[in-house]
């Protein structure tokens, strides 16, 4: 990609974040409002419910004295004492609603002084019932003072209440207009940040074919290498720190005879261990994993079958960035061949008994033969004949020149 390419696709890119960057401001600040709105007309539609549900204790009250000033049951001052217990909490929870609006404040103050003179006559009544009877509490009430504050206490709800429907109706109308305003704005940006994509499509099309490409060759190149990882002429492995198989390629678990699901993340590398083995790699790999490489050394391992596989491992240690032990890189080299090689040069060694005459070869059970043919029968050596140069001028002196 050219640089005036480069510069074109991320100015159309940069110009879309700047538009979404607008438009997402615009779209907060209005949403913002709009639910501080609907919080404030949810408020207003709570304080009207919370409202007539005060006059109604007002009644409760007013209904409940004049029965106990009649009957002068105490039964009759049930509501009266249910209406006394809930009006602190309604009262409170009326002037949370106001939210600190000082014009709400003072008409609640206004309504709460006239409910506590209501209360008070409501008192007066209940006391003459109790002390002078009858017919001095119906007396109270035919006065009018209580009633007279009941009336006011209505007046002043119903006025609340109109304000508190007024503002509702200004807020529901407030939200509407930031509703459609949020609305032109979004299908502004919307289009904007369209037409900013359209322009810089192209470019970003030639990128993401040149990325393609490149991806796709590099997934090429992780394929090759795993192919080379799995299918090289010796074993790889790696070990966590408690010994646990966390890789191994296909040529070692080939020789192994085990599936990989059986082997990583299950197996330790001193499950596959002869016993003498397993000693000696207890001890090795507490040191490797300080030294941080290992080479050459040998370990026997059983495969599936049960059968001997002699192997060299070297590895070295991988470490995060604080200098732990993550993992191991192992190479493991079968040296089943070389154990065989040994085993048969073994064979030969030590002192042969020979004659030196003929130098026939006596065996260990005492008898003679050619030297050829004992060390035919103990290791895989052929033998071709001649003349040295001596014996040739013994045998054949006319043709030793």
């Amino acid at each position: 990609m050219t640089r005036s390419v480069r510069a074109r696709y991320l100015a159309g890119f940069a110009s879309v974040l700047l538009v979404l960057a607008v438009v997402g401001g615009f779209a907060y600040r209005s949403a913002t409002v709009a639910l501080s709105t609907a919080v404030t007309a949810r408020g207003a539609g709570d304080q009207v419910v919370r409202l007539g549900e005060l006059l109604s204790r007002m009644d409760e009250v007013q209904a409940a004295v004049r029965g106990f000033a009649i009957a002068g049951q105490p039964s009759f001052l049930g509501p009266y004492d249910s209406a006394a217990a809930h009006l602190p909490a309604l009262v409170g929870e009326l002037r949370q609603m106001a939210n600190g609006d000082a014009i709400e404040q003072r008409a609640l103050d206004s309504l709460v002084a006239l409910i506590a003179n209501r209360m008070a006559a409501s008192d007066t009544i209940i006391r003459l019932r109790r002390t002078a009877g009858a017919a001095a509490a119906l007396h109270e009430i035919a006065v009018g003072t209580g009633t007279a504050t009941a009336d006011r206490i209505r007046a002043r709800v119903r006025a609340v209440e109109r304000a508190q429907l007024a503002r509702r109706e200004r807020n529901i109308a407030t939200l509407q207009h930031n509703v459609r305003a949020t609305r032109q704005v979004v299908l502004a940006g919307w289009l904007a940040a369209l037409l900013a994509v359209v322009a810089a499509s192209g470019f970003a099309h030639v990128e993401l074919r040149a990325r393609e490409r490149a991806e796709r060759r590099v997934r090429e190149l992780a394929d090759e290498l795993q192919d080379l990882y799995d299918h090289a002429p010796v074993g790889y492995h790696s070990l966590d720190a408690n010994g646990v198989f966390v890789r191994m390629n296909r040529t070692e678990l080939a020789w192994l005879g085990y599936d990989r699901e059986e082997v990583v993340g299950r197996m330790r590398f001193s499950d596959l261990l002869a016993p003498a083995s397993r000693v000696a790699f207890a001890l090795n790999f507490e040191r490797f994993k300080d030294a941080g490489e290992v080479h050459d050394q040998a370990y026997d391992l059983f495969r599936r079958d049960g059968s001997i596989l002699p192997v060299l491992v070297s590895a070295s240690t991988v470490r995060d960035a604080g200098g732990r032990y993550v993992m191991s890189r192992g190479v493991t080299v079968d040296v089943t061949e070389q154990r065989r090689m040994e085993a048969q040069v073994k064979t030969l060694r030590g002192l042969l008994p020979i004659c030196a005459n003929c130098k026939k070869v006596r065996d260990d059970r005492g008898y003679w033969s050619q030297i050829e043919t004992y060390v035919s029968e103990r290791s895989e050596a052929e033998f071709s004949h001649g003349l040295c140069p001596d014996c040739l001028r013994k045998l054949y002196p006319d043709l030793a020149d």
